[in-house]
């Protein structure tokens, strides 16, 4: 059985999904020139980040949150370990920035 718990899960999903948030935000407001970003609270949840951000953005990616805690399920369920589940939550972060940054032509 992986070494993969409902906490560390949620833990590592949570952080992936914060990250990629904070810099599709973050590159529509902040050009290369500008201060680097401080760094986010570790105790802040995931619904107020996501009450940050315009609400089409936010419920966007509040289903994108959906799918891949779905697909991490279901990965879990047929065994998966830890290292190739948290290569696909990072591989489809990394999608969902590239999908995000081609809409706006960035």
């Amino acid at each position: 059985m992986p070494d993969v718990n409902r906490r560390r899960l949620l833990l590592g999903l949570a952080a992936t999904a914060a990250a990629a948030s904070a810099l599709a935000a973050a590159s529509t407001i902040i050009d290369a020139t500008a201060a680097p970003i401080p760094a986010m609270r570790t105790k802040t949840s995931l619904d107020a980040m996501l009450l940050d951000l315009p609400p089409e953005e936010a419920q966007r990616l509040r289903l994108e949150i959906f799918a891949i805690i779905a697909a991490v399920k279901e990965r879990c369920a047929r065994g998966d370990d830890f290292q190739s589940i948290r290569d696909f939550v990072r591989t489809r972060c990394q999608q969902n920035e590239m999908d995000w940054k081609r809409e706006r032509g960035i």
